[in-house]
């Protein structure tokens, strides 16, 4: 999804979010979300998932952008959870392009780990040369916690180095 479509899809996102908190802190829903838990096996989590997705039907593949709901384990409160997209921009031909951290940015399918599985497996699309990652700050790409920068391409965190060959700074 280009970068200005992602742009203008995410305040949607955050009142749909916004609602849909409202809705499950309501007592009778998780009332029932935890009697739902309390009845399937001890090896068994009961949950309620809310999803928003976008279906492209040139790709025939839906790109998910919000995953939220309640889980409830037997004889626990239901909990909250949250399916975090990470999204993250990437520079192919079509320009830049925000998906999913799990998301191929070209065909849109599942394509998790491209820095260690630098192909997609689905389009073909190839990290390094029709795919880059844009590293638009300086968060380490493998654990997030760390410092990368053109200058220092080593995470001064987990130690990991950055592939120039795969990532463009911007």
């Amino acid at each position: 999804m280009d970068s200005e479509q992602f742009s203008a899809i995410q305040p949607l996102l955050d009142k749909i979010a916004e609602i849909i908190d409202e809705q499950l802190a309501s007592k009778e829903l998780r009332d029932l979300v935890g009697e739902l838990g309390s009845v399937v096996d001890k090896r068994q989590i009961a949950s309620l998932t809310i999803g928003v997705e976008v279906f492209d039907e040139n790709r025939e593949c839906s790109l998910p952008l919000l995953s939220t709901g309640l889980s409830a384990f037997p004889g626990k409160e239901p909990s909250r959870t949250w399916g975090d997209s990470s999204p993250q921009r990437y520079v192919v031909e079509e320009g830049i392009q925000v998906v999913p951290h799990d998301r191929c940015p070209r065909c849109w399918q599942v394509w998790d780990f491209k820095l260690q599985n630098p192909t997609c497996p689905h389009c073909g699309t190839t990290m390094g040369e029709t795919c880059k990652l844009l590293l638009d700050s300086d968060e380490c790409p493998w654990c997030n916690e760390g410092t990368v920068t053109a200058a220092r391409p080593r995470c001064d965190k987990c130690g990991y180095v950055v592939d120039r060959k795969q990532v463009v700074w911007g």
